[in-house]
């Protein structure tokens, strides 16, 4: 009787076993995808709705732009479609691409010259022979002598892609490359920073493209890396505390592929990090950025199409398979977020504001658990000395040295939102740059949330009158604003009956140029200081060509000393303009008046825009100053570390400015 339970038991548990691997076979989705898949065929759907008139493709309530037409038609491509045939109003991508020919080699930097020659070549044109122009020549004169191109990892990732495309030599560029993997198996950015997993796929796909073995410890010690930053949603993440979000998952499967490596192999208790891509799709076809925010969706489409389709950069071939189809297993659901309760914050008042969305937002109580999702907010709520009620802050939140103590919640533009609601806020300071899905999300979850967007020096101490009304620190906000008022008024009672305003450009980044132009806390500070802004009639941040910024001749350049988002001193951007032999007549160059500046100080919409007020007051007319004991920072005393905060705030400047052209 025992023996005849035994094999009953026995027989009972295989069963079990059995099912279980059969449920997760089927529910795992096949990979790659074919392209007749509907998750394929409804993302093309989308992007055909995103090319504009002129031929090029954009985002939604955007123009035309080279890079995310040069996405889309990789995308397009890579799916088996001729993208030469996509035509909107009389307009082709090829005629998009040839109008743009001048302005994409005049303003284009390293990685948007790399991957024009593989959208080229794409549509059928010889990227040796544009209308006469050779971008391949042109991208081999970004190579150093020891292969690295461009100043950074990423540019010479990019690098190796297109010519290896194209048949060139990348032996150097490939040893130089392998000589940046970190300990850790992953690639940086650039040198000496932290590694991550878009850099390591990306890295991946250039030493694949190069001819590299599978097999080379470089590619396994990458893979390794990637599969121990896999999170728990079988998704991956740039880093920190960030949400997991389709950009990088599309670099890691592209990469794994690259590799030999199934991604679909990649698997948590949630499935495989090809069904969390999927899971971001959206019903009209788009890709979200994460779970919870649509950012820039013609991008992700782009980015997500060809890894769902199994086919790294470069392609050089549409991906066709033959043989029956069978269609994939519909993409995973996200576990829904509970709704929040409201939590009333201690006391009996009630008041209702309107913050800078302009949304009314009642506020129950005095709250006593905040989150900051912006570094600007950070700075106002701990100079308020709220620094006690503060219950989680993003990554980049790292002013004051207090501040860095407090839990993480998130990216700027990754919020993880489940961090978020875990820690029970009564209150949450929103920014514009979290997205405006984000904060629906949010307010949807019952979530009591304010959206703070100061755009002007008056619209920072708008903000600590609001915080401090918010929080009851009306006192504490009336002293700080009356301070900061005061040293604002005395630097316009020295500049404001000058005579003579020397011109003054704020480079934010040099490849490409990027230049603050109108509109800006930067344009506000040099105009406020004395000075007249070279590119203020360019709209926000815009990226300029060589011959603009030479033609601009500015008498300052202001370049930013760290990262606009972290605690870093590496001055690269005043190393390069003092270097780059075509800056060597500007007047700035000549007579050594580049400008360093901490980027923090000058990019955040806190208190501390009056020092970068008052340190640019003083470098333009020093005349109006006695001898300052303020030391300026020095470029020899600088030490690299990652500067992809500052980058990732140029890909977020676009979409901040178009809210505030569509919005308030």
């Amino acid at each position: 009787m025992v023996y005849k339970m035994e094999r009953t038991i026995v027989r009972h548990i295989l069963c079990i076993i059995l099912l279980t691997f059969l449920l997760c076979t089927a529910s795992a989705t096949a990979y790659p995808i074919h392209p007749d898949d509907p998750s394929i065929q409804t993302a093309l759907d989308y992007l055909r709705t995103t090319q504009k008139d002129d031929g090029g493709f954009g985002e939604e309530g955007r123009g035309s732009s080279p890079g995310t037409t040069s996405w889309a038609i990789l995308a397009i491509f890579a799916a088996g479609e001729d993208p030469a045939i996509w035509v909107k109003n009389g307009m082709s991508t090829v005629d998009y691409l040839r109008d743009m020919n001048a302005e994409i080699l005049a303003k284009g930097g390293t990685t948007d010259i790399a991957r024009s020659i593989l959208t080229f070549h794409a549509v059928s044109i010889d990227p040796r022979d544009v209308d006469g122009i050779d971008y391949v020549k042109e991208l081999k004169q970004r190579l150093k002598p020891d292969g690295q191109a461009g100043d950074h990892v990423f540019t010479t990732i990019w690098a190796i892609i297109a010519l290896a495309s194209v048949g060139e030599d990348t032996s150097a560029s490939v040893r130089w490359l392998s000589s940046q993997q970190n300990a850790d198996g992953g690639y940086p950015w650039t040198m000496g920073a932290e590694s991550d997993p878009d850099d390591t796929g990306a890295a991946l796909q250039a030493f694949s493209a190069a001819g590299v073995p599978k097999d080379n410890p470089a590619m396994k010690n990458a893979v390794m890396y990637l599969r121990a930053m896999q999170r728990d949603d079988a998704g991956f993440h740039y880093g920190g505390t960030s949400a997991t979000n389709a950009a990088s998952d599309a670099w890691v499967m592209q990469g794994l592929v690259a590799a030999g490596v199934d991604p679909s192999t990649l698997t948590k208790s949630s499935g495989s990090v090809v069904d969390h891509l999927l899971s971001l799709q959206n019903p009209d076809g788009s890709f979200r950025y994460t779970a919870h925010v649509t950012d820039n969706p013609a991008r992700m489409t782009a980015s997500a199409i060809p890894a769902l389709l199994g086919a790294p950069y470069p392609i050089i071939t549409p991906v066709v398979r033959q043989g029956s189809f069978t269609g994939t297993t519909p993409s995973q659901q996200l576990d829904p977020l509970p709704i929040v309760s409201p939590l009333s914050a201690p006391g009996d008042r009630v008041i209702t504001i309107t913050d800078d969305y302009l949304e009314e937002v009642t506020i129950n109580g005095y709250p006593e658990r905040i989150i900051s999702l912006a570094p600007s907010n950070t700075e106002i709520i701990f100079a308020l000395g709220l620094g006690d009620r503060v219950v989680g802050v993003t990554d980049y939140c790292d002013y004051p040295a207090d501040a860095q103590d407090k839990p993480r919640v998130g990216g700027y533009s990754t919020v993880n939102l489940e961090k978020v609601v875990a820690a029970k806020p009564d209150l949450v300071f929103a920014a514009y740059g979290n997205t405006q899905d984000l904060v629906d999300r949010m307010r949807s979850l019952g979530l009591c949330v304010v959206a703070l967007n100061p755009l002007t020096l008056e619209g920072v101490l708008d903000n600590i009158d609001l915080i401090g009304t918010i929080t009851g620190s009306e006192a504490e906000a009336r002293i700080l604003r009356n301070d900061l008022s005061k040293r604002i008024n005395a630097v316009q009672e020295k500049t404001v009956g000058l005579e003579y305003r020397p011109s003054a450009a704020h480079l934010v980044w040099y490849d490409p140029l990027w230049i603050s132009g109108g509109e800006t806390f930067q344009d506000e500070v040099i105009s406020m200081a004395g000075g007249r802004n070279a590119f203020g009639d360019k709209d926000a941040w815009a990226v300029v060509g060589f011959e603009d910024f030479i033609v601009a001749d500015p008498e300052f350049i202001i370049v930013n000393s760290g990262t606009g988002m972290g605690t870093s001193g590496y001055d690269i951007i005043y190393e390069y303009v003092m270097a780059e032999p075509r800056f060597q007549n500007l007047k700035a160059v000549k007579k050594n008046q580049v400008i360093l500046i901490d980027a923090d100080i000058i990019s955040r919409g806190g208190p501390r825009i009056v020092d970068a007020l008052e340190e640019v007051a003083e470098a333009l007319h020093p005349e109006l100053y006695a001898p300052s004991v303020r030391e300026m920072p020095q470029a020899e005393a600088s030490s690299p570390l990652a500067f992809v905060p500052l980058l990732a705030l140029l890909s977020l400047a676009l979409f901040i400015i178009v809210w505030r052209k569509r919005s308030p």
